[in-house]
């Protein structure tokens, strides 16, 4: 940057109230020779106040600087924490396996109904239910029936939500039922709406005596709170 035009810049940020220092750092020429520049530049008492605050301010002209080596530590340490839970839940035995499905039907199962069914938004928790029933029971795709629920507002996307839970699952489109359409228009617009995908609900066909005995896998865990 040529001379003229570093004192040309000086003097325009030190007119807006900016310290020598500041200036020193933007223009990356010396100290002394800024405040050469601007000795003639006349400060208004709010800017002198402003300055005076920021030369008592320890963190000033480092703020950022703190800000974001705080930011970046807290960051890691979040990783560092996300690895570290990862590692101590590790893989899951049978045993586990079960366990963790029966607590998930206790708190999203349905439990007023004839059948064993399932709803959620989270596609990892509808793998996890759906490997319960396979891994821990014993049943196959075709023992499933899948209904998408979604509100009205995205009813052009049908196919394509169908067609994401279809992947997810790995179940074909054939064993979806007719979607539901909730017939209310949302007020709030979504960053995402893409990303949109409604709420899966899964029934285990023809379960009413499997539904039964999940009761008594609950009342168990229940018996486990005393």
């Amino acid at each position: 940057m040529a001379k003229s035009v570093q004192k040309s810049l000086a003097i325009s940020l030190r007119s807006k109230g900016r310290s020598i220092k500041e200036i020193a750092r933007i223009t990356n020429v010396s100290v002394a020779s800024v405040s050469a520049w601007c000795r003639n530049v006349t400060l208004t008492p709010k800017q002198i106040e402003i300055l005076q605050n920021h030369s008592r301010d320890p963190l000033y002209g480092k703020r950022m600087t703190y800000i974001n080596k705080i930011k970046e530590n807290k960051d890691r340490k979040i990783v560092e924490l996300n690895k570290i839970g990862q590692k101590e839940i590790g893989s899951l035995s049978r045993r586990e396996l079960f366990l963790v499905g029966c607590a998930l039907y206790w708190g999203e199962g349905f439990k007023k109904d004839n059948q064993v069914g399932f709803a959620n938004t989270d596609p990892h928790m509808i793998k996890i239910f759906i490997k319960w029933l396979k891994n821990c029971f014993g049943y196959k795709n075709n023992d499933f029936t899948l209904r998408v629920t979604l509100n009205i507002s995205h009813k052009e996307r049908i196919d394509e939500v169908q067609k994401y839970w279809s992947e997810v699952t790995n179940i074909s489109k054939e064993q979806f039922r007719k979607p539901f359409f909730q017939n209310f228009t949302w007020k709030k617009i979504y960053n995402n709406p893409q990303d949109y995908h409604g709420v899966l609900r899964i029934k285990v066909n023809k379960s009413i005596d499997f539904l039964r005995k999940i009761y008594g896998y609950i009342d168990g865990l229940k018996k486990n709170s005393v």
